[in-house]
């Protein structure tokens, strides 16, 4: 999918409010007034309290509620802020604007219906409104239905053709409808409309790109550079540019700028890294591409050209290390094989090398007749990258696999359980998924200077037992570290003791739960490093499934008196994808998403299942959404499963 940027229109607020003289004794206005002129100068946590000063004294004010609900919103409060729309709507059900908030809220939260919902009656009030049209064609480009958000942004244009951003917009849904004339129609004008905006020149620029058309590319990039000089896409592209044109150290220096803004650009430091093995700089490639391993550690393109790099330079255990990793991240990928068994061959590993060689041919083989252009384009048959990374692309190639082989690797890749853990108070980071509230119960149980969270569980977290002396501590907190250093037999037993004196708590019980759910998962993970035949028969795999089936019963039963804000039946969810009961793990992740629609693994989770069910829409959506909400995981799998 193209990673073209949509534009925001400038929203007003427009607000007509009256106060009656009586009013002296408290003076609403003031407050209605300097909350208004803080967030017009874009100073929202300051406008908050003073709209909860106005508000406590005067509920009924629908326009307090509105302005509350943008300074939340700006504020990244998504949810606060659609209860102050719903809440302004609840006065006022004629109020258009926060028709238009709420719509932009519903639409990050992942519900898409609500979202068109409430644009459509903002737009039934005013049909007039280029704004409220605009955010029409913003919703629907961002739920991928390109050829109706390229209506939205006709009908903005017919209203009003003097506004660059929907002409901006309107070019780049042309090109997600693979109309390249018209986006470059489209870039012009807006250009012409306003010559002192840098981002229609860089999209422009990146088009010309495309086309290899480079130096109208050029002359666009160095347009949009000499209007604001912080345009990471600029550089980046103008980067590009520079490198098909042979002009290296002009692409390495325009690749540095844009690390200088952005430290953390993945495609930025992959291209420089490889830039600068073509260059003859191994050593700087081999800095940057450590550094992206820590950065995106399960990405296979890193590991592959590590191992690479370090095999010519005579490094063979480092290599060796990377192309393990590399084939543990893919183990379909043909050229990781051949390269694994060229490290060993230098090794001295003859048999080794020739296994390697032979899984290699197979794979080839096997996806000759695939639709696998999203590799070929990428690396030739002897492995080489063939050309430089562009923003449209994510950092992976691994697109390859098959639907069925993503059925069989289900549970490899399956986001897991959210848990309960405990870490030293400074260690601990708010997540945006759970409220002031439910850190608020967390931190009454008093655990010497450590604190209680939620958290997704991982295979390999780190543990606390060389830091923290359990002996110090009591109650649930130690259970929790006897839990994490894998001591399952005294957390068990201090859960146990907790639970006698107060069966009712649902915390407690939860965590119960959690820690059988722990000791299950580290058994299953010994049997199958020792299992020397993979075949099970049914009765074993009932068995198998039969503490995941009473987990599940056991947090439904949890969750009729408290869900813990989705948490608990999203661990539902999960559990019934280990027992590959898929039709109900989707039923109880959306009911998380009901229940919380900022839990990411949820969107994951119910993503994947959608994809198993050739419900590839739906399971798209899903996964974008993780995406957007801070799930790096579903990036690959978007890259993998969800390419246009």
């Amino acid at each position: 999918m193209q990673r073209l940027f949509l534009y925001p229109f400038w929203l007003t607020v427009v607000l007509l409010v009256c106060f009656t003289p009586s009013e002296a004794q408290f003076n609403k206005a003031y407050f209605f007034y300097k909350g208004e002129e803080l967030i017009s100068r874009g100073s929202y946590a300051d406008a908050i309290p003073i709209l909860n000063t106005l508000l406590n004294v005067d509920s009924t004010i629908h326009e307090a509620w509105f302005l509350r609900g943008v300074a939340r919103y700006y504020q990244n409060d998504l949810v606060g802020a659609g209860n102050d729309f719903s809440k302004c709507l609840n006065i006022n059900p004629l109020f258009s604007q926060a028709y238009q908030f709420n719509a932009m809220v519903l639409q990050q939260l992942g519900k898409n219906v609500e979202s068109i919902e409430c644009i459509q009656k903002a737009i039934e009030l005013r049909p007039a409104s280029a704004q409220y049209f605009f955010t029409y064609g913003v919703i629907l480009f961002q739920q991928e239905q390109y050829h109706d958000a390229l209506n939205a942004f006709n009908q903005v244009l017919k209203i009003d053709d003097r506004i660059p951003d929907a002409w901006i917009n309107r070019g780049t849904t042309r090109l997600m409808l693979s109309d390249s004339s018209g986006a470059l129609t489209d870039y012009t004008t807006a250009i012409n409309l306003n010559p002192f905006n840098a981002n229609p020149y860089v999209r422009r620029g990146a088009l010309y790109a495309q086309q290899s058309n480079y130096p109208l590319a050029l002359q666009d990039l160095n347009q949009a550079i000499g209007i604001d000089s912080t345009l990471s896409q600029a550089y980046f592209t103008r980067a590009l540019v520079y490198y098909y044109q042979k002009h290296y150290s002009q692409a390495l220096s325009d690749l540095n700028k844009v690390l200088q803004l952005e430290h953390r650009n993945t495609l930025a430091l992959f291209n420089r890294a490889i830039i600068n093995y073509e260059v003859g700089n191994p050593e700087s490639a081999i800095d940057d591409l450590t550094r992206l391993s820590s950065i995106i550690p399960t990405n296979v393109l890193v590991h592959y050209y590590l191992a690479s790099i370090r095999n010519k330079l005579g490094y063979l255990p480092l290599a060796l290390e990377n192309i393990n990793k590399a084939i543990e991240i893919f183990p379909e990928f043909a050229n990781a094989y051949r390269l694994r068994a060229d490290i060993k061959t230098k090794k001295g590993d003859l048999k080794g090398a020739e296994a390697d060689i032979a899984q290699g041919n197979r794979l080839a083989q096997a996806y000759s007749n695939r639709a696998i252009n999203d590799i070929a384009s990428v690396i030739d048959s002897t492995g080489k990258l063939k050309r430089l990374l562009s923003l449209d692309e994510e950092l992976d190639i691994t697109s390859s696999i098959s639907m069925e082989q993503l059925r069989t690797r289900i549970l490899t890749i399956v986001y897991p359980i959210i848990t309960l853990k405990i870490d030293k108070i400074e260690n601990v980071k708010p997540r945006n998924w759970q409220s002031t509230n439910l850190r608020q119960i967390l931190a009454t149980h008093s655990c010497l200077g450590y604190s209680l969270f939620f958290e997704y569980d991982t295979i390999n977290h780190r543990t606390i037992s060389e830091t923290l002396a359990t002996d110090s501590l009591s109650g649930i907190c130690r259970a929790l570290a006897y839990l994490q250093s894998n001591h399952y037999t005294a957390a068990m037993k201090d859960l146990s003791v907790i639970l006698e004196v107060d069966s009712a708590n649902t915390l407690y019980r939860l965590t119960e739960v959690l820690a059988k759910i722990k000791m299950t998962q580290f058994v299953e993970n010994v049997k199958n490093k020792n299992l020397q035949n993979g075949n099970s028969t049914i009765t074993q795999k009932q068995n198998d499934n039969e503490p995941f089936t009473n987990a599940a019963s056991n947090l439904k039963t949890i969750s009729l008196v408290n869900d813990f804000e989705g948490i608990i039946p999203y661990n539902i969810g999960v559990m019934f994808m280990h027992t590959e009961n898929n039709e109900l793990a989707i039923e109880w992740f959306s009911k998380a998403i009901s229940s919380n629609p900022l839990i990411h693994g949820a969107w994951y989770n119910r993503g994947l299942l959608y994809l198993m069910n050739n419900e590839t829409v739906k399971g798209c959506s899903d996964l974008r959404r993780a995406v957007n909400l801070g799930n790096n995981q579903a990036s690959e799998v978007v890259a993998r499963f969800c390419k246009k």
